[in-house]
């Protein structure tokens, strides 16, 4: 009789813990959402300040659009959202490399838009099993050392950079 009383315990609390796993996977996804619409926010403020429209404004236009801009920034850096990935030492230095590509890519789109265009492609492509041969596959290696939680954020910010790379200039 203890016995079935001591396994009923048992079971009562392995049930709260289920519950309470299941609520704070419930309440990372919805951060990592949170996290990923103020990125959206920061990148669209971008996107103005970047836009070939202001070329057409006057002095007072732009100013007054770039004030504008920097509200919402500050704004934006008063939401601070964190949600910590464990990650082993070597995926973390997998991350590390990822940025340091990814930025490199960035820097190349000032300079040279085309080719730009053509590495975040060969990185869009080393992400896919179907598109390996057209990979870079030292960025392929290094997104395969990554955590899961990682690699859809890489594959996501990729995409996004090649929107904005074909996208209108016009925006």
């Amino acid at each position: 009789m203890e016995d079935e009383g001591h396994q009923k315990s048992k079971k009562y609390l392995t049930t709260m813990l289920d519950h309470a796993e299941m609520h704070i996977e419930s309440i990372r996804k919805e951060a990592l959402k949170m996290a990923e619409d103020l990125e959206n926010v920061y990148s669209n403020v971008e996107n103005v300040r970047n836009s070939e429209i202001l070329n057409q404004l006057s002095d007072a236009d732009k100013e007054d659009i770039n004030q504008f801009a920097n509200r919402i920034i500050d704004r934006c850096e008063t939401v601070n959202i964190h949600v910590l990935t464990t990650r082993s030492e070597s995926q973390q230095n997998c991350l590390e490399e990822i940025n340091l590509m990814i930025d490199r890519l960035v820097n190349t789109l000032k300079d040279d838009p085309d080719n730009a265009k053509a590495m975040c492609q060969s990185y869009i492509a080393s992400c896919s099993p179907l598109e390996n041969e057209l990979g870079c596959k030292v960025f392929e290696t290094a997104v395969l050392g990554c955590t899961l939680d990682d690699q859809k954020r890489i594959i996501k910010r990729l995409q996004g950079l090649l929107d904005y790379i074909v996208g209108p200039k016009y925006q």
